[in-house]
């Protein structure tokens, strides 16, 4: 059993398999981490050997130009999201793989060690704040997950939001204390079963993610809480986005016909 906040994949096509975790004695408290997408690793080759060939200059970066002409978002992938996120049937599992939706993801895996001699023409930079590849993907996927579990607190969300998955990405029920591979099972525990999920529900409704929509039948008035899809689908896009300018290889440059600019130089 694993307590993760990334769940390990066993598809075939999409998702690459699942990395191998050692248990060695002194390991305690492992996490896995969500595996890269095959189509990501496949997009990566692409722009790697378009940096290779060399690109001209495009505002407002041309590595920027490189990763993602040609590519939208897949609204439409989006949109289901936002209408199936409380459905019981819809599985983390199937969440993840509808990511796919949000080509912007694939920027969190730039790095400048695999693309070094290429990049550097560019901008010269890589990933900032020492971070080693993939690292900002598997926190952005993070932020994807916490909302998900939120927008499913009266389904499975406190169990998944609290332990995680297993390896076939249910929500974990059940802690075992004694098992080396679950991380402070016991302080996972009390904060599933004192947390004051009420106020993770008010935020969902401050931030109009949830509203109640109110029905009158002939005898009495019910009220319904649903997902406001339209400002969910708002949250995921700004969530794939929020955190693309910690690339510092597509930063916006400053063109040479506008250098010097503000002590840029072009």
């Amino acid at each position: 059993r694993v307590i993760a906040a990334a769940p390990p994949v066993k598809q075939q096509s999409s998702i690459a398999p699942a990395p191998v975790i050692s248990k060695k004695s002194s390991e305690i408290g492992l996490i896995r981490r969500v595996p890269l997408p095959i189509t990501s690793a496949q997009l990566l080759a692409s722009i790697q050997s378009n940096l290779n060939k060399g690109s001209a200059d495009k505002p407002p970066n041309a590595t920027l130009w490189v990763c993602l002409e040609k590519l939208k978002t897949d609204w439409s992938t989006a949109r289901r999201i936002a209408s199936r996120i409380a459905d019981p049937k819809y599985s983390l599992k199937q969440f993840n793989a509808d990511l796919a939706a949000f080509p912007e993801l694939n920027l969190y895996l730039l790095d400048e060690k695999p693309m070094a001699a290429a990049a550097r023409h560019t901008t010269g930079a890589g990933m900032s704040s020492g971070r080693t590849i993939g690292d900002e993907f598997q926190r952005t996927i993070g932020a994807f997950f916490a909302i998900y579990w939120l927008m499913r607190l009266d389904v499975d969300g406190k169990d998944g939001f609290s332990n995680g998955v297993d390896d076939e990405w249910r929500p974990i029920t059940d802690l075992e204390s004694d098992d080396v591979t679950i991380t402070q099972a016991d302080k996972r525990e009390k904060f599933k079963n004192q947390a004051e999920w009420t106020f993770f529900r008010k935020l969902l409704f401050d931030a109009g993610l949830l509203e109640e929509k109110k029905s009158t039948g002939m005898f009495k008035t019910t009220t319904k809480v649903q997902v406001n899809e339209t400002r969910l689908v708002s949250l995921l896009a700004l969530t794939a986005m929020h955190d693309i300018m910690k690339m510092s290889m597509i930063l916006p440059e400053v063109q040479k016909e506008h250098a010097p600019y503000h002590g840029y130089a072009g």
